[in-house]
């Protein structure tokens, strides 16, 4: 993936929107959460579980199985965040939308928040 430190700064609107549509691609029921079911059904050919697994441990801060809408987008930030470029993430996030697999970004992995 190139240059890790080749760009800081808001997320741009094609990797925002793309990411918006690879969201709602996958939450086939309109909740606004994606489950494990929703993510395996949609790699469905491509080690789904693995894929799903990886996704989950990356994005669902909280840990409650489901990952909404905020902490979707919340992760591609962290990711832009991190330095990777908008090309780098808008590369990623084009073979995500056609179901290739899930990147372990560097300094992008989630830790559970504490429970009350």
């Amino acid at each position: 993936m190139g240059n890790k430190h080749s760009g800081r700064g808001a997320l741009s609107e094609r990797c925002r929107a793309l990411a918006e549509e690879i969201f709602k691609e996958i939450d086939v029921d309109g909740s606004l959460t994606i489950d494990m079911e929703e993510t395996a059904k949609w790699w469905s050919q491509n080690f789904a579980i693995v894929n799903s697994r990886a996704m989950f441990e990356n994005v669902d801060r909280d840990r409650n199985g489901a990952i909404d809408f905020s902490e979707w987008m919340d992760f591609w930030a962290l990711v832009k965040h991190q330095g990777y470029s908008d090309d780098e993430i808008f590369e990623e996030l084009t073979n995500l939308k056609n179901r290739g697999s899930w990147v372990q970004f560097i300094g992008t992995q989630v830790h559970a928040k504490a429970k009350d």
